[in-house]
């Protein structure tokens, strides 16, 4: 099932993306999948060449350049800031991404927004500053990487890995285990942090490549379900994009 199908999103919603393991990629294939016109965004960073992966890219600066038919012209279309010294797209201005959200309610258009970054890696912890999830945001999807279960708790797998360590209970250098994972996932400071209280919760379980990965996340999905997630998604967005496994909320 594709994660558009199983979420059955109403048209024109608006949703956020956090977490690590898959967001852009998840970002990008949800944009794709869901029908009508959608446009993607960042309130963090975007990386350039991700900016590829749309049909088309404006650079925004006026919260007035969002009346351009342009802006409708395209099935996926990306919304950024300026580019920075190191080659990342910054979000927009506030004003601009506060009349973007206005602007599709009112057009029809589907908005999505990736909420914080994670250098490429299977999973996170967020930072004080993190998630950057907008007060309108109607559902937020939160990313983890099942390859990194198993694998020990460094830099290597984990962004952050000293505040995953806090968030987990796990020590530095100490194997992921999936209640471990799931753990963070649940945790107020970790997966669950900065959702806005009317927002539906869906965690995506990404990177399901081997039986190992479908055994963590099927023993992952019971205790997502009963802390606080509305529904579980289990998928290899690299391998299978459009074959994942849905698990409700009873």
């Amino acid at each position: 099932m594709r994660l558009a199908d199983a979420l059955a999103l109403p048209a024109a919603v608006q949703v956020a993306i956090t977490g690590a393991g898959g967001k852009t990629s998840t970002l990008f294939h949800l944009a794709r999948s869901l029908p009508g016109i959608t446009w993607v965004t960042t309130t963090t960073h975007l990386g350039v060449k991700q900016a590829q992966l749309a049909d088309q890219h404006f650079i925004l600066d006026s919260p007035d350049e969002l009346g351009s038919q342009m802006l409708l012209a395209k099935k996926v279309t990306l919304i950024t800031g300026l580019m920075t010294i190191d080659y990342r797209l910054q979000s927009p201005e506030e004003a601009v991404l506060e009349e973007m959200h206005c602007q599709a309610k009112q057009k029809g258009v589907t908005l999505l927004v990736e909420a914080d970054g994670a250098r490429q890696l299977a999973l996170k912890a967020p930072a004080a500053h993190e998630p950057s999830i907008p007060p309108w945001i109607e559902v937020v999807i939160v990313c983890a990487g099942l390859s990194a279960i198993g694998q020990p708790l460094s830099a290597k797998w984990v962004h952050r890995p000293e505040l995953y360590s806090a968030l987990s209970g796990l020590k530095l250098g100490e194997a992921i285990t999936p209640d471990a994972a799931a753990r963070v996932l649940l945790h107020p400071q970790g997966g669950l942090k900065g959702i806005p209280p009317a927002a539906r919760r869906i965690a995506l379980l990404n990177q399901e490549d081997t039986l190992d990965d479908q055994v963590s996340a099927r023993s992952m999905a019971e205790g997502l379900l009963a802390g606080g997630y509305d529904g579980v998604y289990i998928t290899s967005m690299h391998d299978h994009p459009e074959d994942g496994t849905w698990i409700p909320k009873s």
